[in-house]
């Protein structure tokens, strides 16, 4: 997304070390509801954490979506290097990486483009792209940005994208076109 900011999937707790050490990462938010990163381990690599539970599939509540926001935003304001995650980094982590690069200054469908190029797999369910667009009209009139929030089906047209043409690396082939 950002050098900043990460989205993916869940992680080893005892890979903590790597993302504090060796990523720089200091902020991880995890929208799990089916389970959560253990805040203690976190902590004693110097990393703070952010839980926002969220079922499998479904958009994160908007006073969590503005919380993560807030969050995430204020810890970037800062230079630090925050990872959003939820079990495979598909749909509500990315969400809420959305709504951040709204809040950053990107507009929707240029923020959805970025994530899709970023991370081909990222793919929120349409629950998750109505949330986002939902977010987005309340983020668009408060803060009065010119852009307008685009239909779900323009959101979904790039979010799934890579169903009518995978990308090379879920072809099993590489970048340079050999397979």
């Amino acid at each position: 997304m950002l050098p900043s900011l990460a989205v993916g999937g869940r992680f080893p707790i005892d890979t903590a070390e790597h993302l504090a050490g060796k990523l720089g990462i200091r902020h991880v938010v995890d929208v799990r509801v089916e389970a959560h990163d253990d805040a203690r381990v976190l902590g004693e690599h110097g990393i703070t954490l952010l839980h926002l539970p969220t079922e499998d599939l479904r958009a994160l509540y908007v006073d969590r979506l503005d919380e993560g926001v807030a969050w995430v935003t204020g810890h970037l304001s800062r230079g630090h290097k925050v990872y959003i995650h939820c079990e495979h980094g598909v749909g509500r982590s990315a969400l809420l990486a959305l709504c951040v690069l709204v809040a950053l200054g990107q507009a929707p469908l240029e923020a959805l483009a970025l994530m899709k190029a970023r991370r081909w797999q990222v793919s929120p369910s349409t629950e998750q792209l109505q949330a986002f667009m939902a977010w987005a009209e309340t983020w668009r009139q408060r803060h009065a940005v010119a852009w307008q929030v685009p239909t779900v089906e323009a959101l979904a047209a790039i979010a799934h994208s890579h169903l009518r043409q995978p990308p090379l690396e879920a072809q099993g082939g590489s970048e340079g076109g050999e397979a």
